[in-house]
């Protein structure tokens, strides 16, 4: 009782001589060290005496419940000797699995060290009774009792210790008792850890083929039990081997080697007829046991690991290479094995990388063996004739990302560069991109100094047969943010400006005299027959009843043009994207701009067109009107304009299911974003080119063509407004700037004016201002940084002027004021700022000076 006592203890400080612990507490701190106790007894019972009587003696004393009273008189007329309590054995035994039930929870601990001390007295001769003891044990453990709990453990563990030798001679049958314990039935994860460590012990003293023996019992048993115990069963697995070979301080057991190298043997027989390595539970279970040995030793201490690993996997290399190995599924499981215990704890449980890479580049080596050899082509065959190549190449390069991320500058340097040469000799396309992403999610230092070269070389290579791939990895790059030119000062590929420059291709390729940039433009070019978007339709799931569809928004339409449609939006994004981040000539780049954009408007203005004329709701819909009808008093009613399928002709489909969304044109929206995209990239480009009339000339023509076509139907396009805003924005620029006003032609210079005039801001607003109702902020800041743009219509008369009698008149900056009240973001830091622009837009209303034009 006072052991239980002092556990309760605070040793944390404080006045409290005792600190609360709750059950989980108490439960994580029970550790049974059995087999690592030393019990030196310097007081032996008498000749004839035994520790059963001395035991019972004591708990007399200490326990005076009426159960006990009750337990010690039935066992005092069979206590006298050693002698009597042997002959006695079976009428002992009996008794005390009476009171080892939670029926009698006052007295179970002092039973459990009754039946301690009786294993120890009477040794093999309990063999019998084991099998009851041990199942009228087990269901203590999982008792809401710390201490039972404790108790139960520490029992079971003693009586694994006093018979281990007998034990020993074939553990199976002792195992199958435990295994319900370990997870073949459903048991708490703390249940499983107190089992595996009362009977951990009891492997280390198996050897030879009796270890081999019990470590194929437990994964045949792990294999043949129910799938959805399967995987609570390995980890209760993973914890017995883990606490056999784990020592104290950090180290690990002496039979650590020898024990990992007996479940590596088993590993080998398995058929891994399985598309991942991750399906076999007996790779996991190995894995498990691996992972938990590493997290729990230091580096200094796991050279058992490492060692026992390196030397199988040189004995399987070797054999692959003498043409000894009948099956390729031992190499393939320690590849995984490699690749995955490298990376552990960030590499630091390897105190020398030296030997991992040199096996490493030996993968790389037996695969090209491999795929130079018939024999080896046959070894990757599995029984149910699945192939091992992508197992194995998914582990290769897995291991050499590992090693990529965690060696030192030093190894990068020497051997690292070889490896890489090897992977983007010999590997496929998709596995290479799936590394390089890999690595660049993991954010690799050295990505854009090391990695980034190898990419560019290959893009070069290999664009003229997988140009679409190619573009889909940049893509995904650039999009999700993974490629950083912060740390590319050094790189070879990335500019100032953080572009990506590509080599230009050798002579002997297929792109030889043509760059990548030339291409992508030429592809950008490609004329699409976007007529097919007439028969696409864009649904987004209702979920106003809870049930979410988890299919993603998309066009979906008649199959034999769908997929050519939509494919070709996506690769024109994808383009769009490569080029943003591609050193292009700048007047190249234009002129492909250019043309892609003409042909979008073009497009886009023939389908609206379109559109409008086979609806009788567009075609009556009234000038001033927005898209559900309504307008000023000045329009027809909305009954007489709008027909019973009005839904149909907005995109509104009746069911919730399916409603549409984006307007009208909704089956357009994508292609216009993709003009705004276009849009504003040359905007951007401009600012670059020194012919500043010219361009000047041409972005004036796809500003009109814009403006007269595509805009007033697809005002409400966020993307397509903030590229009409950046080339609005050149456009004011090549005329205020005095350096850039100079080299414009007094013609030019008259008709970038025209076009940003006051009166063409009068016929645009009518088109813009359902945008400032609308709920993206986005929206509603490119609209008005748009307007603003424009020479600004006078104020009204009135207010100051009309005091002072002044006829001065003086731009509206109203537009100017909303849009930086809409720039500055709604937090509560800068609330006041926005509390001001409004009192400056509300003192100006006030006066009457606010356009008839911004009324609305």
């Amino acid at each position: 009782m006072d052991n239980e006592a002092v556990k309760q203890l605070n040793t944390f400080g404080g006045r409290k001589t005792f600190r609360f612990k709750s059950f989980n507490q108490r439960i994580d701190a029970i550790e049974i060290g059995v087999s690592r106790r030393i019990v030196r007894d310097f007081d032996e019972p008498e000749d004839h005496g035994s520790y059963f009587a001395e035991a019972l003696d004591k708990w007399s004393e200490l326990n005076c419940t009426k159960d006990f009273t009750d337990l010690s008189a039935q066992l005092r007329s069979h206590r006298q000797s050693l002698a009597q309590i042997l002959y006695h054995k079976e009428e002992i035994v009996s008794i005390l699995l009476s009171y080892l039930t939670l029926d009698h929870a006052l007295v179970v601990e002092s039973v459990l060290d009754l039946v301690t001390t009786l294993a120890r007295d009477l040794q093999d001769e309990v063999l019998p009774y084991f099998e009851r003891l041990v199942r009228q044990i087990l269901p203590l453990i999982k008792a809401d009792s710390a201490e039972i709990v404790e108790a139960a453990c520490n029992a079971l563990a003693y009586l694994f210790k006093y018979l281990s030798k007998s034990l020993t001679k074939d553990l199976r049958p002792t195992f199958d008792l435990i295994s319900p314990m370990l997870g073949a039935e459903r048991q708490r994860a703390n249940v499983r850890r107190f089992s595996a460590e009362s009977m951990a012990f009891l492997i280390r003293k198996l050897r030879g083929t009796a270890l081999q023996s019990f470590v194929s019992h437990t994964v045949q048993a792990m294999v043949g039990c129910s799938l959805n115990r399967v995987s609570d069963f390995r980890d209760g697995l993973a914890l017995l081997y883990f606490e056999c070979i784990k020592n104290v301080n950090s180290q690990l057991h002496s039979r650590a080697s020898p024990v990992l190298t007996a479940m590596l043997r088993e590993l080998y027989k398995e058929e891994l007829a399985v598309s991942r390595l991750e399906d076999s539970a007996t790779y996991m279970l190995v894995l498990s046991v691996v992972k938990l040995s590493l997290h729990y030793v230091k580096r200094d201490y796991a050279e058992p690991i490492w060692s026992t690993l390196l030397t199988e996997y040189d004995s399987q290399t070797q054999a692959l290479r003498d043409g000894r190995a009948e099956r390729i599924q031992p190499f393939a499981a320690l590849l995984g094995l490699f690749s995955s215990a490298t990376v552990l704890r960030k590499g630091s449980r390897i105190s020398d990388y030296s030997p991992m890479i040199q096996r490493c580049q030996t993968a790389f080596d037996i695969s090209h063996e491999t795929a130079t050899d018939d024999r080896h082509q046959q070894l990757l065959q599995t029984h149910e004739g699945s192939s091992m190549d992508a197992i194995l190449t998914t582990s290769r390069l897995k291991w050499l990302s590992g090693l990529l991320l965690q060696c030192d500058m030093t190894h990068l340097l020497s051997t690292g560069r070889l490896l890489l040469d090897l992977a983007f000799t010999r590997e496929s396309l998709g596995s290479l991109l799936s590394m390089a992403l890999t690595l660049a999610r993991l954010q690799w230092n050295q990505w854009n100094q090391i990695m980034l070269p190898y990419l560019t070389k290959m893009t070069v290579r290999m664009w003229s047969t997988h140009r679409l791939p190619l573009l889909m990895f940049w893509t995904e790059l650039f999009q999700k943010n993974l490629f950083s030119s912060k740390d590319s000062s050094i790189s070879s590929v990335v500019t100032a400006r953080g572009q990506i420059l590509f080599p230009s291709p050798s002579q002997d390729t297929p792109l030889a005299g043509t760059s990548v940039s030339r291409l992508l433009l030429e592809w950008l070019a490609e004329p699409v027959e976007w007529s097919a978007l007439a028969e696409q339709s864009m649904v987004i799931p209702a979920d106003d009843d809870g049930e979410d569809d988890d299919e993603e928004l998309g066009l979906t339409g008649s199959e034999s043009s769908s997929n050519g449609v939509v494919q070709a939006l996506a690769t024109k994004s994808a383009i769009l994207t490569m080029l943003e981040h591609t050193v292009v000539d700048s007047q190249m780049l234009l002129d492909g701009l250019r043309m892609f954009a003409t042909h979008a408007s073009e497009a886009i203005a023939e389908l609206t067109s379109k559109f409008a004329s086979a609806s009788e709701c567009l075609r009556n819909r009234p000038l001033g009107a927005d898209e559900h009808g309504q307008g000023n008093s000045n329009t027809k009613s909305t009954t007489d304009v709008w027909p019973s399928d009005a839904t149909e002709a907005l995109g509104l489909f009746i069911p919730r299911s399916e409603r549409l969304f984006w307007g009208p044109y909704y089956q357009l929206y994508p292609l216009v974003c993709l003009l705004g995209r276009a849009l504003k990239m040359e905007a951007q480009v401009l600012h670059h080119v020194s012919t500043l009339d010219d361009t000047s000339k041409k972005a004036l023509d796809m500003w009109f063509l814009v403006l007269h076509n595509v805009l007033p139907a697809h005002s409400a396009n966020t993307s397509l407004v903030e590229g009409m805003c950046k080339l609005a924005g050149y456009l004011r620029y090549a005329v205020t700037v005095i350096k850039s006003a100079e080299k414009l032609s007094p013609e030019t210079k008259q008709n970038v004016l025209t076009a940003l005039s006051s009166e063409q801001l009068i016929l645009l607003v009518p088109c813009l201002e359902d945008n400032l109702l609308s709920t993206q902020p986005s929206l509603r800041l490119k609209t008005l940084q748009l307007l603003s743009l424009f020479d600004q219509v006078p104020a009204e008369k009135g207010g100051q002027n009309e005091k002072s009698g002044t006829d001065e008149e003086t731009s509206c900056n109203v537009i100017q004021l909303a849009a930086d009240l809409e720039s500055i973001p709604p937090t509560l830091d800068t609330y006041k700022d926005r509390l001001n622009y409004m009192r400056r837009m509300s003192v100006f209303s006030s006066n009457g000076r606010i356009p008839k034009i911004y009324e609305n």
